[in-house]
C-alpha cells in the first residue's frame, strides 16, 4: 500500500512539474501585423469646444505617417473654424499589444485594428475615436511648415524631413531658387544644414518631390534633432 501511494505521489509530482515547465515557457502572444494596415483613414473625433475634429491619417507602406486634425466650428467658437494641426513621424506594429504605434514629436499614439477598414484610437474618452478606410482620399499634399536637412549640389537639391526621415528631391519651382541661393551664401562648404520651409509634397511621374513654397531659415552645421521614432 505504501509503495503504491509513493508511486502515485511521484507520478503526480512529475505531472505538476511538467505543467509548470509548460506554463513557464509560454511567453506573450505575438500577433502578426495584418497586411491591409497601410492606407488612408478618416473620421470625426469628439471635441469639447467645437462641433467635431475631422481627422485624416495617412499610414504609408514605408512606415511613415501624416495625421491631420481639423477643428470644425460649432457656431459658438468661430475661432476654431477650419484650423488644422499636423503630426508627422513613423509608425510601427506592436506584436504584443496588437496595436499600431505612432511616434513623432508629440505624445505616442496607439490604434487598434478592428477589422480591415476600421481603426480605433486609444483615448481617455467614453466616446470611441474611430477612423474608417477611405481609398478616395488623395495622397498627402497639404502645405505646412517642415524642418529637414537640405543639401544642394550640381544635380539639384534634396530635403530629408526630420520627423519622418523621408528623403525628397526638391522640385525646381516655387522658392527653389531662394533655397539654392541661401545654400550658396550661408552654407558654401556644403555642411549638413537644418532648414525650415513652408512646403508641400507633390506627386509626379517620377515619384514624390518637395515643392518649397517659402524659404524660412537655414542653420549650417546643425542636423535634425534626435528623436525616438523607432520603426
Amino acid at each position: 500500500m505504501e509503495l503504491r501511494s509513493f508511486a502515485a505521489l511521484t507520478l503526480l509530482g512529475a505531472m505538476l512539474a511538467g505543467c509548470s515547465r509548460d506554463h513557464a515557457s509560454d511567453g506573450p502572444t505575438a500577433t502578426p501585423m495584418p497586411a491591409t494596415v497601410p492606407g488612408v483613414y478618416a473620421g470625426e473625433f469628439p471635441c469639447s469646444n467645437c462641433a467635431a475634429i475631422a481627422a485624416t491619417l495617412w499610414l504609408r507602406p514605408d512606415k511613415r505617417f501624416f495625421l491631420r486634425q481639423r477643428f470644425n466650428d460649432d457656431g459658438e467658437s468661430p475661432g476654431a473654424r477650419g484650423e488644422a494641426t499636423y503630426a508627422l513621424g513613423r509608425w510601427s506594429w506592436n506584436e504584443q499589444s496588437a496595436e499600431i504605434v505612432l511616434r513623432g514629436a508629440g505624445p505616442e499614439r496607439r490604434l487598434m485594428v478592428l477589422d480591415d477598414d476600421r481603426l480605433r484610437l486609444s483615448a481617455a474618452s467614453p466616446v470611441e475615436h474611430i477612423l474608417l478606410r477611405d481609398a478616395a482620399i488623395p495622397a498627402f499634399g497639404d502645405r505646412l511648415r517642415l524642418d529637414g536637412e537640405s543639401v544642394a549640389g550640381k544635380a539639384g537639391a534634396t530635403f530629408t524631413e526630420c520627423l519622418t526621415g523621408l528623403p525628397l528631391r526638391v522640385a525646381e519651382v516655387g522658392a527653389y531658387k531662394e533655397l539654392r541661393r541661401q545654400q550658396r551664401v550661408m552654407n558654401p562648404h556644403g555642411k549638413v544644414a537644418l532648414t525650415t520651409v513652408d512646403a508641400h509634397i507633390a506627386h509626379v511621374a517620377s515619384g514624390e518631390v518637395l515643392v518649397v513654397d517659402r524659404f524660412v531659415t537655414i542653420k549650417p552645421g546643425t542636423p535634425c534633432p534626435t528623436r525616438d521614432t523607432r520603426s
